[in-house]
């Protein structure tokens, strides 16, 4: 760790990778009760949902809001949409949000906070740290076929986890703020269960896992380019993409892993920490 880096202050990414993101919560309220300042969050699909109300003071009633979210109301709050362009709309979910915290310019954030979405006309990401933070989110989290995509000003915006689901790249205060990574993309625990059923692929399995394979390699491609203090990895078969309805499990497990890997932020450390 560089000597002059901060012991308490953090710049935090958050990654991309559906419910299970919703451990980024329990990691944030460690940090929290460790002593930690987050003064920097760089987001990614539900990294940036999660990162924005945190930003906003309003993650508790975020965290409220989502223990309420049964398998009932996730599937309520679908507003399905021509599967030519996409399965979901999306907006009938961020409407609900913005009951728990409001539309606000980002550069009105107490801290610095960035979005990352992905261009598919242009193949390349697009940067939001200005102007609204639902046009943020919204973009940021459209995952192909599932959500339709942003068409605005020439440019179709994605789910930031197409081309970067570990924007580590983006963080400004790496010289001085200790940088802490959340991984949403670890290899599967065969504790959990198995991830391709009975072991036998099919063509749809084989889809799935090719999948996650690249957002593997992207992610540790992100992490041994830019060498964050801290990386917290979450096996990708820790729960599904619309596993909403855990959130008080995932938040716990979050919680559990930050506290394994992080030292309280007053403790002297003497040799530079291990990533995880």
């Amino acid at each position: 760790m560089n000597f002059f880096k901060s012991k308490r202050k953090v710049s935090l990414v958050l990654g991309s990778g559906g419910a299970r993101g919703l451990v980024q919560i329990g990691v944030i309220k460690m940090l929290l009760q460790k002593g930690y300042i987050i003064d920097e969050i760089v987001g990614c699909s539900i990294g940036s949902l999660i990162g924005a109300a945190y930003a906003q003071g309003k993650l508790d009633e975020l965290e409220e809001w989502l223990k309420g979210v049964t398998k009932m109301k996730v599937f309520q709050l679908m507003d399905f949409s021509n599967p030519w362009f996409g399965i979901l709309k999306g907006t009938k979910a961020l409407d609900s949000l913005k009951l728990v915290f409001p539309d606000i310019a980002i550069e009105a954030l107490p801290i610095r906070y960035v979005a990352i979405a992905t261009d598919l006309r242009n193949e390349c990401e697009v940067v939001f740290d200005t102007g609204s933070v639902y046009d943020a989110i919204r973009a940021s989290i459209a995952i192909p076929a599932v959500f339709t995509g942003v068409d605005s000003e020439g440019r179709y915006l994605v789910d930031g986890g197409v081309l970067n689901p570990l924007p580590i790249n983006y963080v400004k205060k790496s010289k001085r703020n200790l940088v802490v990574v959340v991984n949403l993309d670890g290899r599967p625990d065969p504790e959990v269960g198995e991830v391709v059923a009975g072991g036998k692929y099919t063509s749809l399995t084989v889809l799935q896992e090719a999948y996650f394979a690249m957002r593997r390699r992207l992610s540790q491609l992100s992490i041994d380019m830019h060498k964050p203090d801290y990386v917290i990895t979450v096996p990708h078969n820790t729960a599904g993409i619309w596993d909403y309805h855990r959130t008080l499990d995932l938040v716990e497990k979050g919680m559990k892993w930050t506290d394994l890997l992080m030292p309280d932020a007053n403790l002297k450390r003497k040799k530079a920490p291990v990533n995880s």
